[in-house]
């Protein structure tokens, strides 16, 4: 499969502060690829530069293989963006699907488009009629989404697209996003703090914290619920009843979101008497790789069926002889978490 975008030393400044950091990234093409992080990750700038509304300060991306100082119009056209608060014209629901071609004088069958761009995220045709100021807030933003479908994008950039939408307006978008890599092999990248919906569409996930790329080997996510302990910090209970108490989590919500690096992982199986405390937990080893460009070890492991991994060097395999399968002691430092 062919890289849609590639990233190389990729900086962007804003009033002298960098905000964006990319080494390299590689995007692939008829992917559907999620970016998350906390705010401020600097998600919707990277969506701003992959979307061509700004250039970056420094490095090189290349869209199709193409340099983006050198990218065409039309090419650039080729990539459509909904932003997390989508301006809908003061016209009606026709109109505002029916204005890029109009822009672009592909005005052929043009009722025909708009009627099937309105299926494609679940409005009737009847629709159409109505103006921009009757519709709810995830009607618009399927409207809004229909608007940019009808081009047929080689790309689709959806920054936040389930904000403020009820359940029922979130699993349309979601079965029109599928339907749109289906029907044209549209790359779709998407931003969301819905980590749940994320992980139910997505090819790919990226996470971006303090505008750097967090590589997925390093990362693991705990998603909610949470429960509240009497000390009002928040308590996960996994599946086989082991319990994990979040260290400064007193002004989270039970619906947050936690990034725990690997590095705050430590696993023991041999000689850990030492180790275990009240709060060490119980997990089983699925999986042990090797971590490209590095002598780590990468060892996957399951918490009450959740899964983690960290990382090992070769000395610590070797005095502690892990295996698939086998049940290890597991200490997560609760300090060094970062909430989403």
């Amino acid at each position: 499969m062919n890289n849609i975008y590639e990233l190389k030393n990729i900086e962007q400044y804003y009033d002298g502060r960098r905000v964006l950091n990319i080494e390299n990234l590689s995007l692939q093409e008829s992917q559907i690829i999620g970016f998350f992080g906390p705010n401020g990750s600097g998600k919707s700038t990277l969506f701003s530069l992959l979307s061509f509304i700004n250039k970056q300060t420094n490095g090189e991306l290349l869209f199709n293989g193409i340099d983006n100082k050198y990218l065409q119009q039309e090419l650039k056209q080729s990539v459509v963006m909904v932003p997390q608060n989508p301006y809908l014209l003061k016209r009606t629901v026709f109109e505002n699907i029916a204005y890029g071609l109009k822009l672009r004088k592909e005005t052929d069958n043009l009722e025909q488009k708009v009627n099937e761009a309105l299926s494609l995220v679940g409005l009737h045709r009847a629709f159409a009629n109505r103006k921009w100021s009757q519709l709810s807030g995830g009607e618009a933003q399927r409207v809004a989404l229909a608007a940019r479908l009808i081009l047929k994008p080689k790309v689709l950039i959806l920054d936040e697209p389930t904000t403020g939408v009820d359940t029922n307006s979130a699993q349309l978008i979601k079965e029109a996003i599928l339907s749109t890599k289906q029907k044209w092999n549209t790359t779709i990248l998407i931003s969301s703090h819905d980590h749940n919906w994320l992980n139910h569409i997505c090819d790919r996930k990226v996470a971006l914290y303090n505008g750097h790329l967090v590589d997925s080997g390093n990362l693991n996510l705990l998603f909610a619920p949470w429960e509240k302990a009497e000390d009002n910090k928040l308590i996960k209970f996994f599946p086989d009843g082991q319990v994990l108490k979040i260290q400064n989590s007193e002004s989270k919500k039970r619906d947050s979101v936690v990034m725990i690096e690997s590095s705050a992982i430590t696993i023991c199986r041999l000689d850990c008497k030492d180790l275990i405390t009240e709060t060490t937990l119980i997990g089983v080893i699925n999986s042990i790789s090797h971590q490209n460009s590095t002598e780590l070890l990468v060892v996957e492991f399951t918490i009450g069926g959740i899964s983690f991994n960290c990382k090992i060097d070769r000395e610590t395999m070797q005095e502690q002889r892990f295996l698939p399968s086998d049940r290890v002691y597991v200490n997560i430092d609760t300090n060094k978490v970062c909430w989403i």
